[in-house]
């Protein structure tokens, strides 16, 4: 791994335990053994290595939905994988998810880039949706306009999940991947056509 991306990666770590108010680039050089000089010349701030933390991870998603969009069949089963892995980004970056409206106050930039990729976003599950109405999955019954709120109470659920756990159930991994994928899916349930065949996922 080069230093830039070694940077990344101490400073993803600390800011998971520590958050964004006392980690500065002085703690993340340190935990690296690395001079402030040497940090500093791949990332002047830290609202730098945030950003680029950010982008990562939003990079990231795109390529779980490039792939979901590519598949053969989408059904319920797809879906509840996608959100599987969507929890392991949302885990391994997790401290974005807890500061997340901070860090948009700190740094306007991820807001307007926030903002365009949850209109794109919008349009990309709203054809995934479309999908699931052709299969079979999704009732036929409901109209268009219902869709683009279903996205954004998916956004509401994947952005905010963990910091409603952490203020009730403060679930660990393995117990907040299982808590976060029945929310998921119990999401669906009133647009499914035949909700009464309960995904291998949804117990």
């Amino acid at each position: 791994m080069d230093t830039k991306g070694r940077i990344l990666e101490a400073a993803l770590e600390l800011y998971n335990m520590q958050g964004i108010r006392t980690i500065t680039t002085r703690h993340i050089a340190a935990h690296l053994n690395m001079s402030p000089g040497n940090l500093h010349y791949h990332f002047k701030h830290t609202d730098d290595i945030i950003r680029a933390l950010y982008e990562r991870l939003a990079v990231a998603f795109d390529l779980e939905l490039v792939q979901l969009q590519q598949s053969v069949t989408v059904d319920m089963d797809a879906i509840l994988d996608l959100s599987a892995r969507s929890f392991q980004l949302v885990y391994q970056y997790r401290f974005i998810f807890l500061h997340f409206v901070e860090i948009v106050w700190r740094i306007p930039g991820i807001g307007k880039d926030y903002q365009a990729l949850t209109k794109r976003r919008t349009r990309e599950f709203t054809r995934i949706f479309e999908r699931l109405i052709e299969n079979g999955t999704f009732r036929t019954d409901l109209p268009p306009s219902i869709w683009p709120a279903l996205v954004k109470q998916l956004f509401i659920v994947a952005d905010f999940w963990l910091s409603n756990n952490e203020l009730t159930g403060r679930l660990h991994e393995k117990k907040a991947r299982a808590a976060y994928q029945k929310t998921f899916y119990m999401m669906f349930l009133p647009f499914l056509a035949a909700p009464e065949k309960i995904s291998r996922a949804a117990v």
